[in-house]
């Protein structure tokens, strides 16, 4: 199936107390379960533009990294000033932003076939009514369901992005002890081989699908693992998908992780 992943980016970043690192990882959770689906056509970040008024450079700059890491197209959305009973505040038009992008850019029997709006605002169920209307299957992704709209929760296309399972990302749990000097398993110290082995093979730029299936080949893993394993090194920076007419994942292969991970595991190794 193929899918156009809209992310309403304040709403994500705020459910995640402004934790880049927590955010990155979202992030990455959410193209994995994407493209478990099939092709992802699009992955846009609806960032409102007042940010700039926060004295946020570098929420800018963390947010260029990620569209460069995930190939993710970014549309900054104005701000307008309206009346309350405590004075005049700022509202953001990420909602306008949005119905924009549907009317413009969703069509019946062309481009995706699912739209997966990623927020816990209620006020998305319109565009997801909009969506529905042009023949397409619509989901709501949240990183915190107790944060999340019951008007989302009712619609009955509602899916947690569990965060927790990031936590059982074998090649993650194996580098960190690595870097912590935690001993390892044998199964956690046989992860971090693979890496360094990707890192011998250099396989080029290509369709992040394709990427999945050539390393699984190429170093002798699962696709499972695979998945896993480039998770971990978008999560980390490492590898950066580039928008293009298919979504292309290109590795760093002289990253210091790489190096740093040659000379750990070659320690390992010695009598």
């Amino acid at each position: 199936m193929k899918s156009a992943i809209l992310i309403d980016f304040h709403n994500l970043f705020m459910m995640l107390g402004k934790d880049t690192d927590k955010t990155r990882a979202a992030i990455a959770k959410i193209m994995r379960m994407a493209r478990k689906r099939g092709d992802v056509l699009e992955a846009r970040l609806f960032v409102p533009i007042y940010f700039f008024n926060e004295g946020s450079e570098n929420t800018w700059r963390f947010i260029n990294a990620l569209s460069l890491t995930f190939g993710l197209e970014v549309e900054a959305c104005t701000v307008s000033s309206v009346s309350t009973d405590v004075g005049r505040r700022m509202k953001d038009s990420v909602d306008n932003g949005v119905m924009m992008h549907i009317v413009r850019n969703i069509h019946r029997d062309i481009g995706p076939e699912l739209v997966v709006f990623v927020t816990g605002d209620g006020d998305f169920i319109k565009f997801s009514t909009q969506a529905q209307n042009k023949g397409k299957v619509t989901e709501f992704w949240s990183v915190d369901p107790q944060n999340t709209s019951q008007l989302i929760k009712q619609e009955g296309n509602f899916q947690e992005v569990d965060l927790r399972d990031l936590q059982t990302n074998l090649f993650l749990i194996a580098l960190d002890k690595a870097i912590k000097k935690i001993d390892l398993e044998g199964v956690e110290l046989r992860a971090l081989e693979f890496v360094v082995k990707l890192a011998e093979v250099q396989l080029g730029e290509c369709e992040v699908r394709e990427m999945s299936i050539l390393i699984s080949d190429r170093i002798g893993i699962s696709h499972a693992d695979s998945d896993r394993l480039l998770e971990m090194l978008t999560t980390l920076g490492i590898a950066e998908v580039k928008l293009a007419i298919k979504r292309v994942i290109n590795i760093d292969y002289f990253h210091s992780l790489f190096e740093f991970l040659r000379s750990y595991v070659g320690s390992k190794k010695e009598p």
